[in-house]
Order: structure tokens, then C-alpha cells, then sequence
């Protein structure tokens, strides 16, 4: 038996399988095989929290009854609210046409259906019997309920994705363009729906609020254009499929645009620092006066703020600390800064309740300390979204159109640029161009 991707036949057969992985992985440069290897090494670290989370009669996870959404909430929040993000910016180029972000469409597609997957993953195994999803979203809706519009407009996200995708691949530019609109559609709506579920919980002061399906998706496309940033510079620096000078110029857009996110980002921030400080609602008060000069200040002020907000503001906004390497490592901090924020947001919406409804709270906070389980899970979420993506730019054409175009054409001594780089590889040495390209 046999399967077809991407014009490629592959053999159903474990022998045959193991075979063609261990031919693949001895044609990889050096650097590139123990890339591969220390994913799977996050994956099966990963799978022993998957386990250790099933299997019944065991307190795996780090919640308690005051403390119920923990570090696997946040990271659901995380990978889906960074998959509307991705859309957003991919937008840019394929809905408002905007030249800079043509080269981001298909790479910003297929991250965001990694991401949107590894966040179902992680969802599924914080609810421990993910067969209910089939009992409560789908034979029992409840309409008048935020959580099940956003289960519901997630699901709906995976098919929209895999429609444009499925445009993209089969050169149906039409398909493409239907499907990233209404992707842009969701994009907008799923994360405000998921900021709904955090807002209007009366019971949760730090949570509750219009103002937070706003922030998520503000922080949507923060977390995806330092991602992106993060992937063209390495799609330039290791020269894959599709590089030059279109990439190139993805990079310094996408550095403006994330300039302007995190200064936008910054503002919201303060002020609903401010308004929670000296609004004078029971509850807010105290969870803020947790996050900012409490048990989560150190996470709040050195990642979040300082490493996360305002050290890349200062790298893309200064004209002497622009170089080369400021759009990626502004990226980077960003990227990890916005994680740190999903956690904080998650934990300091829960250490002070506001009210009994709100459960019983040890004096003079509520306190949560993840498990080795839960951790497990979120550093496996994440090693298999790297290992996907790798995959994805091994296998799969995930240049633009006009990307292939001016990689094809002759440069100097008539050699394609892709030939010139598949003839050096990653690391020096001789291997095909068809075999070093795509390789992240």
C-alpha cells in the first residue's frame, strides 16, 4: 500500500519505512541530522507526559481546585492565538496585496496548521477524555456558550486552512485566495472568541472585560510576526527553497510590523497594569499587585516587559542597533516573551479571586507550581511542531511563485541560485541540490 504527497510516492511498510529514514538522514548534513535528532529527543520527552497524563489513578497534572487552568492552558492559548497571528500577516500579501509579505503565504500556512495541531494536542490532553469533545461540542451544543463557539470556530479554522493549502499546492489560485480570506475571517474571530472565554467570567476579575478579546488578538499577530521573523531569517541564512531577494525584503517589513505591534502591545499593557492597579475592583487589585510586585513579578518585568517588550522595541526603533541579526533577535525575544505572558495571564487570572464563587483561596494567594508531566507535555508540543515544520520544508515547495521564479534564473556563469546552493549544502559539502534545499 502507498500514499501520494506532494507528487512524491511513499510505501506503507514499517521495513520499508525505516529504510527510506535512515537513506533520508544519511544524505542530511551533519548539522541538520542533530537537528532532527534533538526534536525527537523534545517528542519522546514529550510522549512520556502524554502517557503519564492518561493513564488513570495518577495526580499528573499541577492544578487544584482554585488553581484549575494551569501551564497546559496557557499553552493551548499559545500555539492556537500564534496560528490566528500567522494568518494575519499572511493576509497581508495574499488579501491587501501588499509586495513585501507575497513570500509569506505558503510557510505561514503551513506553520499555522502545525501550531493549530499541537494545540488541539494539548488541549486534549489537559481534558484527559478528549472522546467528551464528541458528547459536548457536537451532540449536546450550547450556542449561549463562549468555550463552545471557540471549540467550534477552531474545528472550523483547521478545514479553512486545509482548503487554502490545498489551493496553494494544486496551483489553484482561486482556491488560494477564497481560502485566505475566510482564513483572515477567522483569524479575527477565533482568538476574540477565546479572549471571550477568559472575559466573561464575572468571577475572575483579572480576566473579566472587553477589553481582552482586543488583547489576544493584538498579541495574535504579535507572536506571529516574530515567528515569522524568526523563519525568513532562516530561510535566507541557510538559503532554502526560494530565497533571494523577494525573502529578503520580508524581513525588513516584517520587522516594521512588528515595531508597530509591540509598541501598540507596550501601551495595552500599561494601561491595563494601571486600571488593575487603581480601578478598585475586589480581586483585580490583588491579582495585578501578584503579577507586578508579587510572586509572578519576576517573570512579569524580566521576560515579559523588559526582554519581551521593550529590549526588540529598542533593536527595531534605535537606527544604530539595526543590523542584520535585529529583526531575528528582536523576533526571538518577542516570541519568548509572549509565552511568558500566556503563563502569567493564565496564573495571576486565578491566585486572587474575587469572590466565593471563585473557590477557597490559601492566604494570602492562591499558589500553582507545574508538574514534570505537564511540562513534558508543552516542551513535546513544542519539539513537534519543530520536527513538523522541518518536514514540511523538506518535502513540500514552500516558495512563492515569484520566489521559484528568481531562483530558477541564470545568474553569473549560468548557474541557477539553487544550484549554486544545493552545490555547497548546509555545511560545505557536496550534495544535490534538490537534496540540500528545503531542509531547515
Amino acid at each position: 500500500m502507498s500514499v501520494t504527497i506532494a507528487h512524491q510516492t511513499i510505501r506503507i511498510d514499517p521495513r520499508a519505512a525505516w529504510g527510506a529514514t535512515k537513506s533520508e538522514l544519511a544524505r542530511q548534513p551533519r548539522r541538520v541530522r542533530w537537528w532532527l535528532a534533538f526534536l525527537g529527543l523534545l517528542v519522546l520527552f514529550g510522549a512520556y507526559g502524554d502517557i503519564a497524563s492518561i493513564a488513570p489513578g495518577d495526580e499528573a497534572l499541577g492544578t487544584t481546585p482554585t488553581v484549575e487552568w494551569g501551564i497546559l492552558i496557557a499553552a493551548y492559548v499559545f500555539f492556537v492565538v500564534t496560528t490566528s497571528g500567522l494568518c494575519l500577516v499572511s493576509s497581508l500579501g495574499q488579501v491587501f496585496g501588499i509586495e513585501q509579505f507575497r513570500p509569506v503565504a505558503r510557510r505561514a500556512v503551513v506553520l499555522a496548521l502545525v501550531f493549530l495541531l499541537a494545540g488541539f494536542l494539548v488541549i486534549a490532553l489537559d481534558l484527559h477524555y478528549p472522546i467528551r469533545l464528541l458528547f459536548g461540542v457536537v451532540l449536546s451544543p450550547s450556542p449561549f456558550s463562549a468555550m463552545w463557539w471557540m471549540g467550534t470556530l477552531y474545528a472550523v479554522y483547521l478545514a479553512i486552512l486545509l482548503l487554502e493549502l490545498r489551493g496553494m499546492f494544486t496551483g489553484s489560485e482561486r482556491l488560494a485566495r477564497a481560502g485566505s480570506t475566510l482564513a483572515l475571517g477567522a483569524a479575527i474571530v477565533a482568538p476574540s472568541t477565546l479572549g471571550a472565554v477568559f472575559g466573561v467570567l464575572v468571577a475572575r476579575p483579572f480576566w473579566h472585560g472587553s477589553v481582552v478579546p482586543a488583547y489576544f488578538l493584538l498579541t495574535a499577530l504579535l507572536s506571529g510576526t516574530a515567528l515569522l521573523g524568526i523563519v525568513f531569517f532562516l530561510v535566507n541564512r541557510l538559503e532554502l527553497r526560494g530565497h533571494g531577494p523577494a525573502t529578503e525584503r520580508v524581513v525588513p517589513a516584517l520587522g516594521t510590523l512588528l515595531a508597530l505591534v509591540l509598541a501598540g502591545t507596550l501601551f495595552l499593557t500599561a494601561w491595563q497594569t494601571i486600571i488593575g492597579l487603581y480601578g478598585g475592583v475586589p480581586g483585580l487589585s490583588e491579582a495585578t499587585q501578584a503579577l507586578v510586585v508579587g510572586p509572578l513579578a519576576l517573570r512579569f518585568w524580566i521576560v515579559r516587559v523588559l526582554l519581551g517588550l521593550l529590549v526588540p522595541l529598542v533593536i527595531l526603533v534605535l537606527p544604530r542597533p539595526r543590523t542584520a541579526l535585529g529583526v531575528p533577535v528582536a523576533s526571538c525575544l518577542a516570541f519568548v516573551g509572549i509565552f511568558a505572558d500566556r503563563i502569567g495571564f493564565v496564573e495571576a487570572g486565578q491566585v486572587a479571586p474575587g469572590s466565593a464563587a471563585s473557590g477557597v483561596v490559601s492566604h494570602p494567594l492562591a499558589e500553582y507550581a507545574p508538574t514534570l508531566v505537564e511540562v513534558s507535555i508543552v516542551v513535546g508540543a513544542l519539539g513537534l511542531v519543530g520536527l513538523l515544520y522541518t518536514l514540511a520544508e523538506r518535502f513540500l515547495d514552500l516558495a512563492e511563485p515569484a520566489s521559484r521564479d528568481h531562483a530558477e534564473r541564470p545568474g553569473r556563469g549560468g548557474a541557477t541560485d539553487e544550484s549554486r546552493a544545493g552545490a555547497t549544502g548546509h555545511a560545505g559539502a557536496k550534495v544535490p541540490a534538490h537534496e540540500g534545499a528545503g531542509v531547515l
